[in-house]
């Protein structure tokens, strides 16, 4: 009996000592991991290596050294009439073709102004204007009275209730866009001196697509949050690192949220999403995210993902010695001529 007491107290003994050995290798190999990981960030190289500069007009490399930079991020609003929207164009056309070769430009467009372009690319006519292209005999009582509130300073007298008056006032507004002179509204316009203006303008229209195509101008669509689709993700779709020690090597377990198309530059974005990619506790399906808010400015690293902090109080540089911002600067179209950036938000987040 007191050889099986004893045999039992000296396996348990060696039980307890397997497992204090185990807790210590575990607390070991803990210990040993974040010391690895505290060297590797301290050891990092900076993934903004080098920028283009222009030097006596041509292009050339220069190393990027510790200090603080300035990222000029440009805001041009665009407006909401019809005859704003024609005007926004022929700046925004004048401007494209005047960017000298060495400056550079970081633009955050407004989303609509986006898709209205990508109309244009494929109709040469915004939505609309897509209604003066109509025969005035095929236009029902809505696009007469969409016609009417674009030609209010028209002030025809003549054929008042028929199809040439219609057909004058859809002339009367291409006229205005085209910049035009000498309309009279007692001429009996015809759907062919129409079809000649008609494509006078998607020529206007289809240059300014290709200018801003082949420019060397950089740009940003701005979105809202609950616009761009991240909200319909939850927290159980959100991968989360603890305390610096990533809980899965696998990429797929590594999603938050969703890959998005182009450069977004997002306004409204949660306080505690951006408080956990502050922290790097969050990792993102994309590179680079600006991300307006008022809490930080500068810029971190999930892996792979780059996150730029725009408009905040409290600066957040993933490297200490690089202190890199972007700020947004609301400007004129025309006013862009008149200033320019040292550098492109690429130059350093890709």
């Amino acid at each position: 009996m007191k050889n099986k007491e004893y045999n039992r107290r000296k396996t348990l003994r060696k039980l307890i000592i397997l497992m204090l050995l185990g807790c210590s290798m575990t607390s070991f190999a803990l210990f040993d991991k974040i010391k690895k990981e505290i060297k590797w960030r301290e050891e990092e190289q900076p993934r903004f290596n080098q920028v283009k500069v222009m030097i006596n007009g041509e292009e050339k490399m220069r190393k990027v050294i510790p200090g603080r930079y300035e990222i000029k991020l440009f805001e041009i609003t665009y407006p909401t009439d019809l005859f704003g929207k024609n005007r926004f164009y022929n700046e925004f056309n004048t401007f494209l073709k005047n960017v000298k070769k060495d400056k550079k430009y970081s633009l955050l467009l407004e989303n609509r102004f986006y898709q209205e372009m990508q109309d244009i690319k494929i109709d040469q006519l915004s939505e609309e204007e897509k209604i003066l292209e109509l025969p005035a005999s095929s236009l029902n009582d809505y696009y007469r009275q969409q016609i009417a509130a674009m030609s209010g300073g028209a002030n025809l007298t003549e054929y008042i209730g028929t199809d040439q008056e219609y057909l004058n006032r859809q002339i009367f507004v291409l006229y205005e866009l085209l910049n035009k002179l000498n309309f009279n509204p007692k001429n009996v316009y015809s759907e062919l001196d129409k079809e000649f203006l008609i494509e006078e303008l998607k020529n206007h229209r289809k240059e300014v697509v290709e200018n801003f195509e082949k420019s060397n101008v950089e740009f940003f669509i701005k979105e809202t949050y609950e616009n761009s689709g991240l909200n319909k993700f939850t927290d159980d779709s959100v991968y989360k690192f603890d305390k610096d020690i990533v809980l899965s090597d696998k990429l797929e377990d590594q999603a938050v949220l969703p890959e998005l198309q182009r450069n977004i530059y997002l306004t409204g974005f949660p306080d505690n999403i951006i408080e956990e990619l502050a922290k790097n506790q969050l990792k993102l399906k994309r590179t680079p995210l600006l991300l307006e808010n008022s809490e930080y400015h500068g810029y971190t690293y999930n892996e792979n993902n780059t996150i730029v902090f725009i408009g905040g109080e409290n600066p957040k540089y993933y490297y200490n010695d690089y202190k890199i911002n972007v700020v947004r600067k609301p400007v004129a179209v025309l006013d862009l001529l008149k200033t320019s950036s040292n550098y492109y938000v690429s130059d350093f987040f890709r």
